[in-house]
């Protein structure tokens, strides 16, 4: 049983993810393990639709297994978002290649990106930019560009950039996983859609107000998963009505809170987002007072998740990956979780987050973002849940 892992969002479901899982079964998996991050997103930003409607749309086109990546790691930068989801995957002990989109195609010079990227003498190139004001991107180009020029088109692509940040992990953790990578067509990131093709990417689908524009970009099932939510209230996701609540929490917070904010307290950014909270009147208008060449809007939306959250550096200092939750699977899902099982995996793994926050301090707190994050999404929606979805959710099964 050959077993391949892809991390996600999949916010929405569509054509574009549902051939990767087609490409990855064809080079050769009997089964798909999918990581997938939560109701707040790697770009800083609510998601459009919920996790659950997302894991159910994975299993309907090709996931056997579908895992949730935590809040600290999935409302992260993607080197903090890669490693929660390599660390997941690495934990199964069964797992035997990621798959991952690329521009590139090509999954051994991502593979030697990622090798660059963990020298020294790269290190300090991109520390050095870094230093001169400009931004993270950037500075890891400048870098390969003076040290491995051949390399430096994959710090140029998102999803190249992406991988690399994969195969960092693999390396970090010697993992057995080998990296492989589905050739991107279509639309790419954040591009209007490709009529031609069906590939539309997740940005502009989230642009739709009614299930009917999506309806030629997701496959079939999708689309009959995302009309229910519509009809039912569960769709579409609006930032404008969590925005008082996002503002009045920031206000509430001290400087020095702040800083404890993953993300926030390098070169002093705490006190700038401070600043412009007191004088932001919207969260457009905070944003464009936070934003500078070198502090890209997506790190600034993470912050500001990150803070509406309550998410603490600390806990992801002192503490690492403490469980696995299963958001739903089929009969294949159930044989991959049987293997990691007799492979002896190390992490306590269930689809009851209430069952989970009892095997330790740790995984309690984990437990506890996840529910809160949970809880405030929920009010950004048509039809708002109540408060503990996050405990009494039931495991999706196909």
């Amino acid at each position: 049983m050959k077993i391949a892992g892809i991390i996600a969002e999949y916010d929405p479901f569509h054509n574009g993810h549902a051939y990767q899982i087609a490409k990855t079964r064809e080079m050769g998996a009997d089964a798909v393990v999918a990581v997938l991050g939560g109701e707040f997103t790697q770009r800083g930003e609510p998601a459009w639709c919920s996790k659950y409607l997302r894991a159910e749309a994975a299993l309907l086109c090709g996931a056997d297994l579908v895992l949730e990546l935590p809040v600290p790691y999935a409302v992260g930068s993607a080197e903090r978002f890669a490693e929660g989801g390599i660390k997941i995957l690495d934990a199964l002990g069964c797992v035997d290649v990621l798959s991952f989109g690329s521009e590139s195609g090509d999954a051994e010079k991502i593979m030697a990106f990622a090798a660059l990227s963990e020298q020294k003498e790269f290190i300090e190139e991109y520390k050095k930019s870094l230093s001169e004001g400009i931004s993270a991107p950037a500075a890891r180009q400048k870098a390969a560009e003076k040290l491995a020029p051949e390399l430096s088109s994959v710090a140029a692509n998102p999803n190249d950039t992406l991988g690399a940040e994969y195969c960092k992990w693999l390396l970090r953790l010697n993992s057995k996983i080998k990296p492989v990578t589905v050739k991107r067509y279509g639309a790419g990131h954040g591009e209007i859609a490709v009529l031609k093709s069906g590939i539309a990417s997740a940005t502009y689908l989230r642009s739709f107000d009614e299930p009917e524009d999506i309806f030629p970009f997701v496959p079939y099932k999708v689309y009959e998963l995302l009309a229910k939510a519509y009809r039912e209230g569960g769709l579409p996701f609006s930032e404008k009505k969590i925005e008082p609540a996002v503002l009045a929490v920031l206000r509430m917070m001290r400087e020095e809170d702040f800083a404890k904010v993953p993300d926030c307290a390098a070169e002093g950014l705490y006190h700038r987002v401070f600043d412009a909270v007191r004088e932001s009147r919207s969260l457009a208008e905070l944003y464009e007072n936070i934003k500078t060449k070198r502090y890209a809007l997506s790190r600034i939306k993470r912050i500001v998740s990150g803070a509406f959250i309550g998410l603490d550096d600390s806990v992801l200092k002192a503490a690492d990956l403490p469980y696995i939750r299963v958001l739903g699977m089929n009969e294949a899902g159930a044989a991959v979780l049987k293997k990691a099982k007799e492979n002896g995996c190390p992490l306590p793994v269930s689809a009851s987050l209430a069952e989970l926050a009892k095997t330790s301090g740790t995984a309690e707190h984990f437990a506890m973002l996840e529910s809160r994050a949970e809880d405030l999404w929920q009010l950004g929606l048509p039809n708002p849940g109540k408060c503990g979805l996050a405990y009494t959710t039931k495991i999706i099964k196909k």
